[in-house]
C-alpha cells in the first residue's frame, strides 16, 4: 500500500495527489493544461505543494513559449545534446548563467527572444556554432577526442604535437573558411 503523507493543513488526515485540466489564456491564445494538486481524506482541504505547484508552472510556461513561438525546452535539450555540449557548456557557450539551460529545458523560464534566436541560428547552421566556440575560446575542450596509434602518437611527439593540437585543429578544419581569416 503506498504511503500517504499527513495534511500539513488539519494534521490528522492523509492527502492524495489529484489532476484536473484548466483552461489558460495567454495573449488571446487558450488551452487546457493539466493542473496537480492534493487533496486530505480528512478536512478535505486541497491546495498545490512543491512539486504540483513545479509541474502547474512547467505546463503554463510551456504554452507561454509556444504562443510566443520560442523553443521549447525538449527543443533545447535536443539542440544542446546534437553538439554534445552539457548544460554548464552551453551556458558557458550561450550565456544565460550556470544553471540557465537546466531552467530551460525543463520549462521553469522562457530564454530571451535573442537567446531564442541565437539558439536557432547555432540549429540551422553548424557553422555558426562552431565560430561561437572559436570566439569563447572553447575549441579544444568541444573538439572530438581521436584515437591515435602509437606510430601516429610518435610521429606527432617528433613533429613537436600533442594530440590535444590536432583536436584543436580538427575542430579549426570545421570551421568556414572566412572564420580562419
Amino acid at each position: 500500500m503506498e504511503k500517504k503523507d499527513i495534511c500539513p493543513i488539519c494534521g490528522e488526515g492523509h492527502v492524495t495527489a489529484h489532476t484536473d485540466r484548466f483552461e489558460v489564456e495567454y495573449k488571446g491564445h487558450k488551452t487546457i493544461v493539466p493542473s496537480r494538486y492534493l487533496v486530505c481524506d480528512t478536512c478535505r482541504s486541497d491546495f498545490a505543494g512543491a512539486e504540483e505547484s513545479r509541474a502547474n508552472k512547467r505546463a503554463v510556461l510551456a504554452f507561454r513559449k509556444q504562443v510566443d513561438g520560442l523553443l521549447t525546452g525538449a527543443e533545447i535539450r535536443a539542440l544542446r545534446e546534437r553538439y554534445g555540449l552539457n548544460q554548464k557548456q552551453a551556458a558557458r557557450l550561450f550565456g544565460g548563467g550556470p544553471v540557465a539551460f537546466s531552467k530551460y529545458e525543463n520549462d521553469d523560464v522562457m530564454q530571451s527572444e535573442a537567446m531564442d534566436k541565437l539558439l536557432r541560428l547555432v540549429l540551422a547552421n553548424p557553422s555558426a556554432f562552431w565560430t561561437l566556440v572559436t570566439q569563447v575560446g572553447m575549441t579544444a575542450e568541444l573538439a572530438k577526442p581521436v584515437q591515435h596509434s602509437e606510430a601516429v602518437r610518435a610521429k606527432l611527439a617528433k613533429m613537436g604535437l600533442t594530440e590535444a593540437d590536432v583536436a584543436e585543429a580538427l575542430a579549426w578544419s570545421r570551421l568556414p573558411a572566412a572564420t580562419l581569416t
